[in-house]
């Protein structure tokens, strides 16, 4: 069924009993100004509660622009936000899979901004009114507009008439509408009877001064690598914290909210494509059931052939269902160790991953900064896709070229193709065996030299026999050329496969070295990762917490210090003997001593760039 709104059409399965009233409720909902009107109201009354900066002197500061979401740097309601996510599915499965836009060619990518550009106007209020600055009054709208968009959508479901698939795939969003109310209710409970305020995400957080303590403190010495007892103890505690960062509040590394809003949306359309897997398997596999009982009477070899045909397909759909699963978890987890680790990275100042021509200015970088995280989506999405139509066909093929030719099922006919190319690549890498246990014994000399780090010997490149190796490479030559052409082809097959497992990550280049600028996915990850640099580097961040601390009139009781509770304690005592002069020097002198790296540096004092033992010793 088709409903159409002057030049938007969609596509949603109804039955024709209700086709023209489900028809004119989808157009209202999706394309008309029905719930993007409620919207502006629910984003009018949040903004009367907000403060802004521009002339805060007119009216108190008020109204103030809302903050739906801190994609730069922030940590809080993470949760919350990723479940807000949750209830865009509906919109996200719409918009991809049952809109037929009939404009304009022209028009087609502005009409895909408009479209989006309502989506996320309808989700606004929600994701504002988790992250009001005002407890009683963002709790108060965004539950009823929670309600109000629950109700909505669950009268659609119901006058369309959906199928049972449909309810298993609205059974997410409906679980994130009810979180996201219940979060409101207890928000405003905890409000009104237990005078809650809203806590405003600080400039600086535990965990950047917990990462700023531990760069102040010595290092610890190496531990050797012979020792295979600390080498063990040491991997299960990398281990074992790699498994806490995800988790932990005081975590620098943990996931942030842009990293959770991304793994939420990735997971839910993995959770629709895995539906819709199985719902096209299912119509599938009865289309072939009905085909196979209309032939038996005809001829019982292709009723056989059919029943094995959807066997197959069944077989592939659930091995490729598992794969990409893992392709997909796989692929998360691994951006984000990749992300956290270049971050790092560029935190120490190192350049030595990105390439030298890769470079952006300024504004391109906060522009490649806004599409990182939708990229890094589809990327996600596009991947898993793909590699789940790749193993579907991988494992057709291997089914009908390799598996049921050999258990008979299927005419012999079919293992043509693999006994025109195994005993070729067969007798490859024989030969391949053969003449390098030649070249280890015939062309080349017996010396050893030590090897790079002079742990081992390796057999010295000194060539002998010289005309037998001459003359055994002439006679080569002309066999080379024609295998060149099966290897080309695994060149071609391997790069493609390659390719294939890291097409969904945008931190590592899929082109050859010195045409990575033309990879656009990869400059997106370098424009990201410059800004986060930039904007969240956590001795930068905590330096200008101390400064502005400094020069406020108000202390705040709960300093955030960079010292140990006895260091602190030290210092009280000290504040009250020496001058601030001389606290100053100890802490300079006392640092430098605990970072040996730093005494080369020193320019104020020269003596701290030998520190000898004596010195040290009366330190100490």
């Amino acid at each position: 069924m088709q409903n159409q709104t002057s030049n938007v059409t969609t596509t949603v399965p109804a039955p024709t009993s209700t086709s023209e009233l489900c028809q004119e409720y989808t157009n209202a909902i999706f394309y008309n100004v029905g719930m993007p009107l409620y919207a502006i109201v629910a984003i009018l009354i949040i903004s009367v509660f907000e403060r802004r900066r521009y002339k805060s002197d007119v009216c108190h500061g008020k109204p103030g622009l809302p903050l739906p979401i801190n994609f730069l740097d922030g940590t809080s309601n993470s949760v919350a936000n990723a479940a807000a996510f949750g209830c865009t599915l509906e919109y996200i499965i719409v918009y991809l899979f049952f809109t037929n836009l009939l404009v304009n060619r022209w028009l087609i990518a502005v009409v895909l901004f408009l479209l989006t550009f309502l989506a996320a106007l309808v989700f606004y209020p929600i994701f504002a009114c988790l992250n009001s600055s005002s407890r009683v009054f963002g709790s108060l709208v965004g539950f009823l507009y929670t309600l109000l968009l629950t109700s909505v959508m669950f009268a659609r479901s119901y006058i369309c008439d959906v199928s049972r698939w449909y309810w298993a795939l609205y059974a997410v969003t409906l679980v994130s509408e009810i979180y996201i109310m219940i979060l409101f209710v207890y928000r405003f409970y905890t409000a009104i009877f237990k005078k809650s305020k809203f806590h405003k995400e600080d400039l600086v957080k535990i965990d950047q001064v917990l990462h700023v303590k531990k760069l102040l403190v010595a290092p610890k010495s190496n531990i050797e690598k012979n020792d295979i007892r600390q080498r063990i103890v040491s991997y299960s505690e990398t281990v074992l914290a790699e498994a806490k960062l995800c988790c932990l509040h005081k975590s620098l590394y943990r996931c942030t909210t842009r990293t959770l809003a991304i793994n939420t949306i990735v997971i839910l359309v993995f959770y629709s494509y895995f539906l819709l897997t199985f719902y096209v398997g299912e119509i599938f596999e009865s289309l072939l059931s009905n085909l196979a009982d209309l032939v038996f009477n005809i001829s019982m070899n292709v009723h056989e052939q059919i029943v094995i045909l959807s066997d197959v397909i069944r077989v592939s759909l659930i091995i490729s269902n598992i794969t990409s699963a893992v392709y997909l978890i796989t692929n998360m987890v691994l951006i984000y160790r990749s992300q956290r680790q270049h971050l790092m990275k560029r935190w120490r100042g190192d350049k030595s991953f990105i390439p030298s021509q890769c470079k952006l200015d300024p504004s391109e970088m906060l522009v490649k900064n806004l599409m990182y995280a939708g990229h890094q989506v589809s990327y996600l999405i596009a991947g898993y896709v793909l590699f789940h139509s790749v193993v579907v066909a991988i494992c057709i093929l291997l089914s009908y070229f390799c598996i049921l030719p050999i258990m008979k099922k299927v005419p012999e006919v079919f293992l043509t193709p693999l006994e025109f190319v195994l005993p070729g690549v067969i007798f490859l890498f024989v030969l391949r065996f053969i003449l390098r246990f030649i070249s280890s014994r015939v062309f080349l000399q017996n010396h050893y030299l030590s090897s790079d780090n002079g742990k081992h010997w390796e057999n010295a490149l000194a060539l002998d026999n010289r005309r037998v190796y001459q003359n055994l490479s002439f006679f080569l030559f002309f066999y080379y050329i024609l295998t060149g052409l099966y290897r080309c082809t695994f060149r071609v097959l391997t790069s493609i496969c390659i390719n294939l497992f890291y097409i969904a990550r945008m931190d590592i280049p899929l082109l050859i070295p010195g045409f990575e600028r033309f990879d656009i996915g990869y400059m997106t990850y370098l424009g990201f990762l410059e800004v986060e640099l930039h904007q969240c580097h956590p001795v930068v961040v905590v330096c200008c917490n101390l400064l502005m601390k400094s020069v406020s009139p108000v202390s705040s009781s709960q300093d955030i210090s960079l010292e140990s509770p006895i260091e602190a304690c030290k210092g009280n005592k000290m504040s009250k003997i020496y001058t601030r002069r001389v606290r100053n020097k100890w802490q300079k002198m006392k640092t430098l001593i605990l970072n040996q790296n730093l005494c080369n540096e020193s320019k104020s004092n020269v003596s701290f760039q030998t520190p000898r033992p004596a010195k040290l010793n009366l330190v100490q």
